[in-house]
């Protein structure tokens, strides 16, 4: 999956190694942190890099935790899924079990709960919303799910999947790429 980071000069989304041109377009956005961090001043959020290990999908800001995990929006016209590789906000008790399970099936835990702590392009409002989140096989990222009682953009997208040409829009928003839509990063 792409690799991405935040730059933080600019605070805009940077493509985190150099494009190359291939056969299929990106399927995913990960997050590299919450976006919490970026809200903490530069001295606090300095200290808090030299403390990050980035191998981790899970982190604490300032007594707050946080899990990475995927949020899938299925495709419409051929198999596989977008992945929002995006960070909730959570209890600690969420990330003692995570860690307690990281190494072994999780999936038939039953699921916990958190928030988002990533705003998604091209989701308004998305900071915040209420997930479900469901361990899964040793290695893999948790899976997201939304509430299917929210009416938002995101809810439907991942209960009805998207098609192509909104995939396209989502890649474009993510790169800042408008062109065919032809890049990956390794």
């Amino acid at each position: 999956m792409a690799g991405w980071k935040k730059s933080r000069s600019v605070n805009a989304w940077t493509l985190a190694a150099d494009l190359e041109l291939l056969e299929s377009p990106p399927s995913g956005f990960i997050w590299q942190v919450p976006d919490e961090v970026w809200a903490l001043d530069e001295k606090s959020r300095k200290s808090w890099f030299l403390q990050f290990d980035s191998s981790y999908e899970w982190c604490s800001i300032d007594d707050r935790w946080f899990l990475r995990g995927d949020l899938e929006l299925p495709y419409t016209d051929r198999a596989g899924a977008w992945k929002w590789g995006v960070w909730c906000e959570v209890d600690d008790s969420v990330i003692d079990k995570y860690v307690e399970l990281e190494d072994v099936d999780g999936s038939n835990e039953p699921r916990m709960f958190g928030k988002l702590a990533c705003k998604i392009p091209l989701h308004p409002d998305s900071l915040g919303l209420t997930v479900k989140i469901q361990l899964g096989l040793a290695g893999q990222p948790p899976k997201l799910l939304l509430s299917a009682d929210l009416v938002h953009l995101l809810v439907l997208e991942q209960r009805n999947g998207i098609d192509e040409e909104r995939d396209h829009e989502i890649v474009a928003a993510v790169t800042g790429w408008a062109g065919s839509i032809d890049l990956i990063l390794r």
